[in-house]
């Protein structure tokens, strides 16, 4: 059988957007910023403590912070994942606070 031309590059192309699917899934660190968010549920099991804005649900990692988050409340809420890894908290914020670092 002979190697024809179009056979290695169909296979340079399949290697390439197959790295580039699995950088994209894993290799990236994905960030959602929303302001005035607000948080509809508060939940905890073994696995950790969440949060649930527009109908997903944020890990927070630091139950101190958890703790202070109230349902029905409107939060500036920052949070990232990877690969498939769940959501979780970076930076939680009082809406309509300007004091906060940054800020105006």
């Amino acid at each position: 059988m002979e190697n024809h031309p179009f056979n290695w590059v169909a296979t340079i192309i399949a290697a390439l957007a197959l790295g580039i699917w699995l950088f994209t899934s894993f290799g990236m660190i994905h960030e959602e910023h929303k302001e005035e968010a607000e948080i509809t549920s508060k939940t905890h099991n073994d696995e950790g403590y969440f949060v649930e804005v527009d109908d997903k649900k944020i890990h927070v990692k630091d139950t101190s912070t958890w703790m202070l988050l109230k349902e029905g409340e409107t939060y500036n809420l920052t949070y990232e994942w990877y690969g498939m890894k769940k959501p979780y908290v970076t930076e939680v914020n009082q809406a309509h606070d300007d004091d906060q670092v940054g800020g105006h």
